[in-house]
């Protein structure tokens, strides 16, 4: 069955459904067994979902391995992914916590990674100077990182939420300096054109009113 998670919200908050495509593996009376989140090629989706019929690789699986997994950072990692993909934020935030002191060094190269996941969670708890501080890290810890980009852009979106225009517009705008090739380059762009065209409104304003 397939469904619209936009139209039809109380089957999509029943099973906490916060990213699509969302492919829910269930058993007959409609339990979860696991889910599937986002694009996979045929072979690697079908691999999944017989994993999880067969009962390995789901999330409960994983927390029953915890006691015995729970200092390997990379089995960490993938748990608090988990979580994240099942709408279970607590869990996944204590897990990111837990695995960056387990991996001083990133020799995982996935302590990044749960930086820009913990930017992203502290943003759905509107909590921007959080979502700053976690991205930031990344920045100045990790530049080289795949998710250095995805990083100076959380650092400009949380500035705009907070309608600190000047400041996002100017990290909008070092985006498309630094990254003139990139397909989030026009996005950013016009972000910072728009802010552009605020503030201008804003000054004329207030010097109408002086």
């Amino acid at each position: 069955m397939k469904l619209n998670a936009e139209v039809d919200t109380a089957t999509a908050a029943r099973y906490r459904v916060k990213s699509y495509p969302t492919v829910l593996v269930l058993k007959p009376d409609g339990t979860e067994i696991e889910r599937v989140v986002g694009y996979y090629r045929a072979p690697e989706f079908m691999a999944l979902v017989e994993d999880y019929l067969a009962g390995r690789n789901t999330l409960g699986s994983m927390i029953a391995a915890e006691s015995t997994l729970g200092q390997d950072p990379r089995f960490v990692a993938r748990l608090a992914d988990r979580f994240f993909e099942h709408g279970l934020y607590p869990e996944a935030r204590s897990r990111y916590e837990r695995m960056m002191p387990l991996d001083p060094e990133n020799k995982t190269d996935l302590v990044d990674d749960a930086l820009t996941s913990l930017a992203r969670l502290s943003r759905k708890n509107k909590d921007y100077a959080g979502e700053r501080k976690y991205a930031q890290t990344v920045l100045d810890r990790y530049p080289e990182s795949d998710q250095a980009k995805t990083a100076l852009l959380q650092v400009a979106d949380s500035w705009k939420r907070q309608e600190s225009w000047g400041r996002a517009r100017d990290i909008y705008l070092d985006y498309a300096k630094k990254y003139p090739g990139d397909e989030d380059t026009p996005w950013a762009q016009e972000q910072a054109d728009t802010l552009g065209a605020r503030m201008a409104v804003q000054h004329n304003g207030q010097r109408r009113g002086a």
